[in-house]
């Protein structure tokens, strides 16, 4: 079994060796990222991108042994992920209301659907440096529209999977799809996970929803800096409004 500790300079190693060939704008986007959190996002998704398996932060506990995730009854499949929150569809017009967790996921190598995240991420790093009018390498936290998990976290990865499942299956795919699941739900190519396996305590401990497959301990080292950001921003917009 290999293993390899990944550091800034290694990553970015790492980044340009699978990447810079077929797509150099992903090395070049990713290289210029200066904030921490964007970084160890946008990484996690190429690192599983490029040769598969399962990511786990370092503040995730795992509760069983990963061979066992899958039901053996269930095949074709390109990622597994498991919801954060599940809620109830919210009604025409609206975003999804429940979030899959980026925490803990398992995909293949060139998965699609990872494919997929990562061309929205890039798309929306670079979206952020144009409103702001600068280069990628000058963005901020406070320049960010809403928060990290839309532009580069679970928010971002949610949507940007049910947009490929969209493509895929020729129709839309929402929270009436997989909210309030009992057990695994393959749809299309991903297999939804209840929100027991990797985020029981954020879905109320259901006894319903099969075993705790994973535990996320929230240590969140990103967390001071995007809230200071937040403040800063609040900060800067009463500022404009203010006569």
């Amino acid at each position: 079994m290999r293993q390899e500790l990944l550091t800034d300079l290694s990553s970015e190693a790492f980044v340009r060796e699978h990447f810079h060939a077929i797509r150099p704008d992903i090395v070049e986007v990713y290289e210029a990222i200066p904030i921490p959190i964007l970084r160890a996002d946008l990484l996690r998704y190429l690192i599983i991108l490029a040769e598969g398996g399962v990511w786990s932060d370092l503040d995730v506990t795992c509760e069983k042994p990963v061979s066992k995730w899958i039901p053996s009854e269930i095949h074709g499949v390109d990622m597994v992920v498991g919801l954060e929150f599940d809620f109830e569809w919210r009604g025409p017009g609206t975003q999804v209301a429940s979030q899959f967790c980026n925490w803990v996921f398992m995909a293949k190598p060139s998965s699609r659907n990872l494919q997929v995240v990562v061309d929205a991420v890039v798309e929306k790093l670079k979206d952020v440096a144009r409103v702001n009018g600068v280069p990628l390498q000058d963005i901020t936290l406070d320049m960010l529209p809403v928060d990290v998990v839309d532009v580069t976290g679970p928010k971002i990865m949610t949507i940007s999977i049910l947009d490929g499942l969209k493509q895929l299956l020729g129709r839309p795919v929402d929270d009436r799809d997989f909210s309030g699941i009992k057990r695994p739900k393959l749809i299309g190519d991903v297999l939804i996970m209840p929100g027991n396996s990797f985020a029981a305590s954020q879905n109320g401990y259901p006894t319903d929803q099969g075993e705790v497959l994973a535990t996320h301990h929230y240590e969140g080292s990103w967390k001071q800096a995007d809230a200071e950001a937040k403040e800063r921003k609040k900060h800067k917009d009463k500022g404009r409004i203010e006569p």
